[in-house]
C-alpha cells in the first residue's frame, strides 16, 4: 500500500508539472466563468421581465382606479363596454391584466434547459379564445434567444469529458509509444499499480480542480444567490459531477488497455465522446418522436374554428345560451338575456371549453409523456444524463414548463370563476348609477382578483441528482471493472 501511495504522489506531482495540465485546468476555468455569467444574466433578465409584468398589473389596477373616479362623474359621452373597466365584463375582456409567472429557481442559472425557448411569462387574458395553453408568451422574453446554449451546463456536461481526455486520454499509451512501457513492465511491479497511479492521479486533479473552479465560478458571478433549501441538491451535484469526471476517466483508462497507441487511443475517445454528445441524444430525440403520439395542432385549430362557427351561425347559440343560463336561478325567466352581449360570450366561452377540452387534455398529456420519456432516453448517453440532473436541479427541464402550463390554465379557471358570477348579477339586477353618469360603475374589486400563486417543487432536483449520480456511478463502474481485468497482467 505504501508503494501504491508514493507512486500515485509521484505521478501526481508530475502531472501537476506539466503545462497541459494547467493550460487544460485554464481553458477550463474561463469557460465556466463564461456560462456561470451567461447562466446569471439570462436569470436576471428572468427577474426583470417577471418584474416589469408586476409593474404592468399594479399600472393597470391604478388606472382602472383613476377612470372608476373619473367616470363616476356626470358626461354626455357615450362609454361603451369595451371603454370600461368599472363593468366587470369590460374589465374582465378588455382591461385585465395579470399573468402566470415561473420564476428562476435558486439554481436557475446551472442550465438553461427550456428556457430559452419557453418563456417564464404568459399573459392571461379573455379577449380571445385558444385552443393551445402554449400561444398567449410575452414576446420581450424573446429576446433571451441570443443567449444562445452556451452556460454553465454545456461547459460541465460537454467541455469536462474533452478535459479528462486531452489529461487522462494517453495515460499508458503514449509510454507504449516511447518504449517506456517496456522499462516499467520489466520492474517488480503490476500494471494494475502503476494504472492505478496514473489515472488516479489525474483523477484526483481533475476532481478537486473543476470541483473548485465550479463553485468560484458560481460564486463569483452571482448565479446563486441564496442555497436555501439546496443544500442538499447542491451537494448531490458535487457528487455527480465527481461521478461523471470519473466515468470517462474510467473510460481512458479502459481504452488504454486496448495498447493501441496515443493516436488510437485519443481517436476512440474523441469518437465515444462525438457519440455520446450529438449522436446518441439525436437518435433519443428521435425515437422520443416516434415512441410518442404527438397531437396534430391543425386538427386542434380546424375544431376550434369549427366550434365557434357553430355557436355563431343558425340557432345553435341561443340555444345553447339559453341552456347555460337555466343552471342560474331565476335566470330561466328573463328571455332578454339571451341576446345579452355579456351572456352571450359566457356562454360561448363554456360551451367552447368543453368541447374543445379533449383536444387541450391530449396536448397536456402529450407534454407530460414526452418530459418523462426523455427522462429515461436521456440515461443512454452520460453526456444527457448529467445534463438532464442539471436542468432539473435549475428547475429549467421540460417537465417544469409542462406544469407550468397546466397551472396557468387552472389560473385562467380561477379567474373566470371569479368574474362570472360578477357579470351575472349585473345583467340580473343592473346596479344603478349616477344621474348622467354612462359607465355601469358595477366593478371595482381590483385587488380582488385572484393573483397566480407560482410553485416550486426543490424535491424535483433533488431526485434528478440522485438519479444521475446512482446512474453516472453504475457506468463507471461498469468501465472501471473491464479496465481492472485487462490490466491483469502486462502486454505480450
Amino acid at each position: 500500500m505504501s508503494r501504491a501511495l508514493r507512486l500515485l504522489a509521484v505521478e501526481t506531482g508530475m502531472v501537476l508539472r506539466e503545462k497541459l495540465t494547467w493550460a487544460v485546468l485554464a481553458t477550463l476555468f474561463a469557460a465556466l466563468l463564461l456560462g456561470a455569467h451567461m447562466g446569471a444574466a439570462r436569470v436576471d433578465a428572468e427577474r426583470a421581465a417577471l418584474a416589469g409584468a408586476a409593474a404592468e398589473e399594479a399600472r393597470a389596477v391604478a388606472t382602472a382606479r383613476e377612470t372608476f373616479a373619473r367616470y363616476a362623474q356626470p358626461t354626455p359621452a357615450k362609454i361603451n363596454a369595451w371603454q370600461d373597466p368599472t363593468n366587470a365584463f369590460g374589465y374582465m375582456t378588455q382591461f385585465l391584466t395579470v399573468h402566470a409567472v415561473k420564476p428562476p429557481s435558486p439554481l436557475a442559472a446551472l442550465a438553461t434547459g427550456q428556457s430559452d425557448v419557453q418563456p417564464a411569462l404568459v399573459r392571461v387574458s379573455f379577449g380571445s379564445s385558444t385552443v393551445f395553453d402554449d400561444v398567449a408568451y410575452e414576446l420581450g422574453s424573446a429576446v433571451r434567444l441570443k443567449l444562445g446554449a452556451f452556460d454553465f451546463a454545456f461547459v460541465l456536461a460537454v467541455l469536462v469529458p474533452l478535459a479528462v481526455i486531452a489529461l487522462a486520454g494517453t495515460r499508458l499509451s503514449a509510454e507504449g509509444d516511447s518504449g517506456t512501457l517496456r522499462l516499467i513492465a520489466a520492474q517488480p511491479i503490476g500494471p494494475r499499480a502503476v494504472a492505478g497511479a496514473k489515472f488516479g492521479a489525474v483523477a484526483g486533479i481533475l476532481v478537486a480542480a473543476i470541483l473548485a473552479q465550479a463553485g468560484f465560478a458560481l460564486w463569483a458571478t452571482g448565479a446563486i444567490r441564496s442555497v436555501a433549501g439546496t443544500t442538499t441538491t447542491l451537494a448531490l451535484l458535487a457528487g455527480t459531477l465527481a461521478a461523471y469526471i470519473l466515468l470517462w476517466v474510467a473510460a481512458c483508462a479502459l481504452v488504454a488497455t486496448l495498447w493501441r497507441g496515443a493516436v488510437a487511443a485519443l481517436s476512440i475517445l474523441v469518437l465515444a465522446w462525438t457519440l455520446f454528445t450529438v449522436v446518441v441524444p439525436a437518435a433519443a430525440s428521435l425515437a422520443a418522436d416516434l415512441l410518442t403520439d404527438k397531437p396534430s395542432r391543425i386538427a386542434a385549430i380546424d375544431a376550434s374554428r369549427q366550434v365557434q362557427d357553430d355557436f355563431a351561425n343558425g340557432s345553435a347559440g341561443p340555444r345553447l345560451t339559453a341552456q347555460w343560463l337555466n343552471r342560474i336561478p331565476g335566470a330561466a325567466e328573463r328571455a332578454d338575456l339571451v341576446e345579452a352581449p355579456e351572456i352571450k360570450r359566457l356562454a360561448r366561452d363554456a360551451h367552447y371549453d368543453a368541447e374543445l377540452d379533449a383536444h387541450r387534455e391530449s396536448f397536456r398529456t402529450y407534454d407530460r409523456q414526452i418530459a418523462a420519456l426523455s427522462r429515461w432516453l436521456a440515461l443512454a448517453s452520460p453526456v444527457t444524463t448529467f445534463d438532464f440532473a442539471l436542468q432539473g436541479a435549475a428547475g429549467t427541464d421540460a417537465g417544469r414548463h409542462a406544469a407550468f402550463l397546466a397551472s396557468a390554465a387552472a389560473y385562467r379557471r380561477t379567474l373566470r370563476a371569479f368574474f362570472e358570477p360578477r357579470i351575472v348579477a349585473q345583467a340580473l339586477n343592473p346596479v344603478p348609477v349616477c344621474g348622467g353618469c354612462q359607465a355601469r360603475l358595477d366593478f371595482d374589486a381590483y385587488d380582488a382578483v385572484p393573483r397566480f400563486q407560482p410553485t416550486l417543487d426543490l424535491d424535483t432536483g433533488h431526485d434528478a441528482s440522485l438519479r444521475a449520480l446512482a446512474w453516472l456511478t453504475a457506468v463507471g463502474v461498469g468501465l472501471a471493472l473491464p479496465a481492472w481485468v485487462r490490466l491483469r497482467i502486462w502486454p505480450a
